[in-house]
């Protein structure tokens, strides 16, 4: 059995999912509705790139007022998929600063540690990276690594109604259910091939 990974490498992965998708989306999947009903494809992604820059503003101790004022700013340019690199990298390295996973931020659910905001900004790139797969009809499977860390990370959170992006399936799972899909099903998605249990 390997030795579980470092968090901050999981981030990188959960980044490199949801750059993965981003390159596969053409000039005509943008309106492209996707599983946070609210959101098409360009509004999930604008909310990704957007996240990295507010969680960065955090972890430099940003207020709640300055950071909630970036969600209705366009944040992805002409360049997509570029802003994206930019934006995860500027927060990969905020995170791996001396001190930064003890910092405490002012996030508007609560104040959060560096580390808190470390694994929430694992949960929105990982889970939003699905989303977008869905969205355009690619490749839907996680890193294994990222989905068993969403897990156990994800069983003691309450997703009550203010969590709108993150809100529990109706329903239950089979049995033989992947891991994958039950962390997708606990977050409100619906995997592909897995019928609801009443």
């Amino acid at each position: 059995m390997t030795a579980p990974r470092d968090p901050l490498e999981l981030l990188v992965v959960a980044h490199d999912e949801f750059a993965r998708r981003l390159r596969l989306v053409g000039p005509g999947d943008w309106r492209r509705p996707t599983p946070c009903s609210e959101w098409d494809v360009r509004a999930l992604v604008n909310h990704v790139v957007g996240a990295n820059i507010r969680y960065r503003m955090l972890l430099r101790g940003a207020s709640t007022e300055q950071v909630e004022a970036t969600r209705d700013v366009d944040h992805l340019g002409d360049d997509a998929p570029a802003s994206f690199v930019v934006t995860a990298d500027g927060v990969v390295a905020c995170f791996r600063e001396e001190g930064a996973l003890e910092r405490i931020a002012h996030h508007v659910a609560g104040d959060r540690t560096g580390r808190e905001l470390l694994s929430m900004r694992i949960l929105d790139s990982a889970v939003h990276a699905w989303d977008l797969a869905r969205a355009i009809g690619a490749d839907e499977t996680l890193d294994e690594d990222v989905v068993a860390f969403l897990l156990a990370y994800t069983a003691g959170l309450d997703f009550g109604p203010r969590q709108h992006a993150f809100a529990p399936a109706d329903g239950g799972l089979p049995r033989t259910a992947s891991r994958q899909d039950r962390l997708l099903h606990r977050l409100g998605r619906t995997p592909i091939g897995t019928e609801e249990v009443r």
